[in-house]
């Protein structure tokens, strides 16, 4: 004041004051922010905060303490110690609104999910029940008949696997603190617009597509939105998901690691309404496809459950689905199917050839004529985004690992990859850790050695070196088949996965072998692979 006083009449003055008058505007602006903002209502990390939801806060150097819990009703008769509850049986329980207004009187003894502290202008949200997960585990799973207690186990799990169609692998997930088990069958997964599923402003749960949910549910589809974790709760985001008539959500998580979502700011829902939850990486790789995509796609949720020794069930595996139409599901999955190859300019035969999905990357497009170009290189050095690389393309196996030669590819742009084996049959391209391949977002398949070089020559022989190339899903294309016989053919007489060196026990394998192969019905490309494993094991079958 003292310097505006001496220099109010020059130029100087003038501008220091004009920038003197605006911090003090702001400063008075941020005051009365920061004031309002006491009752302001946010959402979540934010409002967890803030209100010391699961837990106590603090509001300055004011720790709420238990006594204040206590005369707010919070504290109920199975919270406290025996010697206290009937002191705490006398207390009422005032249930207060999220926007402030007092309910009436009430002898409810369920924990109310926001409530005015006695005495202060101050809101605290805390859950009003009990997880509806249990944590209990099964000693052994339903035998096969007997449904009623694969039902209730089904009720019970509080984890399990999403099968994506199509998609390589499965991803593990956790059920909600709140809502209930996933149906048995398929639902219809469509991703949340925006992905976060809240207004990143106001902090209020949202959805653009709700339209779109409403015409999938009147179609009979039972939908799972799909959404990100962050800015809103998850109770938000779950009430305004039922509201518009979703099934209910697969939560991705934001950050490493999988947590079960828990509602404090919701007490039921009336519906068979279905929270989950799927770690980031693997969530972000179902967003990542879906948005490439067209944002929806089909799935199921399939809750498992683990026993150290099942008796029940003949199984060698420690976790699996705890209903045998589910464990009958997840063993119909083979993960391969039929490529028709046509040459590029339309000249020669068409022929049909087996493809195995590799462990890692999104499914190749299904039904649609793609052209894919020969890549003569072997793949294993960057190509980066400025390289003249085809959208599809199909490369030879070696030169370095399957992680390297699809990051690659993936790096420079292309979309979809068939590698050729240097085997006779197809195989299931691997990485030695799921987690390093999910930015690797190509279509990834393998075709046997044989097969790969007829498609080789189709393009050579093309006007364009093109060939055209069509999939399809096919359960009879079988890779656990495929497996058995490749070993069959790579492994030594003697060795373990090989032909054994009696002659007698050679023809004993490959009869029981192909027994097992006409009961699941399988390719002709399968036939013709045991036809090549017989003539290396010298058997007539």
């Amino acid at each position: 004041l003292i310097l505006l006083s001496k220099r109010r009449n020059s130029a100087a003055g003038a501008k220091l004051a004009m920038n003197s008058f605006s911090l003090a505007v702001l400063l008075v602006l941020l005051l009365a922010s920061v004031a309002s903002g006491q009752n302001q209502y946010q959402g979540g990390r934010k409002r967890r905060k803030k209100f010391g939801i699961n837990g106590i806060i603090q509001e300055g150097e004011q720790e709420i303490t238990a006594k204040d819990l206590h005369e707010a009703g919070i504290l109920t008769a199975n919270d406290v110690r025996p010697e206290d509850q009937e002191e705490l049986a006398k207390t009422r329980t005032q249930i207060v609104a999220a926007d402030g207004n007092a309910g009436a009187e009430s002898d409810d003894t369920r924990k109310p999910s926001m409530v005015k502290l006695p005495g202060r202008d101050q809101m605290l949200m805390l859950p009003d029940r009990e997880s509806v997960l249990k944590f209990d585990f099964i000693r052994d799973f339903a035998k096969p008949e007997d449904v009623e207690t694969q039902l209730e186990q089904r009720q019970a799990a509080w984890w399990g696997r999403l099968f994506v169609e199509d998609f390589p692998f499965s991803m593990q997930y956790l059920r909600g603190h709140f809502g209930k088990a996933p149906k048995m069958g398929p639902y219809t997964l469509l991703l949340a617009e925006p992905v976060i599923m809240c207004n990143t402003i106001l902090f209020d749960a949202a959805l653009d597509n709700v339209a779109k949910v409403k015409e999938l549910k009147d179609q009979g589809q039972d939908v799972l939105l799909v959404a990100r974790r962050g800015n809103c709760t998850f109770g938000e985001k779950s009430i305004l998901a039922e509201e518009v008539g979703a099934a209910g959500i697969i939560f991705v998580n934001d950050e490493d690691g999988v947590s079960h979502p828990a509602a404090p700011d919701v007490r039921e829902f009336d519906s068979d309404f279905v929270p989950s939850m799927v770690t980031r990486h693997e969530g972000e790789y179902l967003v990542s496809y879906l948005q490439k995509t067209g944002g929806q796609t089909q799935g199921r949720l399939v809750p498992v459950a683990c026993v150290e020794q099942p008796k029940n069930i003949k199984t060698d595996k420690f976790c699996l689905p705890v209903s045998q139409e589910e464990r009958d599901f997840e063993d119909g999955l083979h993960y391969g199917g039929v490529v028709k190859v046509k040459p590029g300019n339309g000249a020669g035969e068409e022929i049909e050839v087996d493809f195995l999905s590799a462990h890692f990357g999104h499914p190749i497009p299904k039904d649609d004529d793609l052209v894919f170009n020969l890549f003569e290189g072997d793949g294993c050095e960057a190509l980066g985004e400025a390289a003249n690389v085809a959208k599809n393309v199909i490369i030879k196996r070696g030169g370095c690992s399957f992680h390297e030669k699809t990051l690659f590819l993936t790096q420079a742009g292309v979309e979809n990859i068939v590698i050729v084996n240097n085997e006779a049959f197809p195989d299931r391209p691997g990485v030695l850790d799921k987690w390093s391949a999910y930015n690797i977002t190509s279509g990834i398949v393998m075709v046997g050695s044989q097969d790969g070089k007829a498609m080789w020559e189709a393009a050579k022989s093309s006007e364009d070196g093109t060939v055209s190339l069509s999939f399809a899903a096919d359960n009879s294309v079988r890779d656990d088949m495929y497996h058995k016989l490749a070993l069959l053919v790579r492994k030594a007489v003697g060795e373990e996965g090989g032909f054994p060196f009696k002659k007698k026990r050679r023809k004993e394998l490959m009869a029981e072998l192909k027994k097992e192969m006409e009961g699941a019905g399988v390719s002709k490309g399968l036939w013709d692979a045991f036809a090549v494993a017989a003539e290396k094991g010298g058997v007539k079958v």
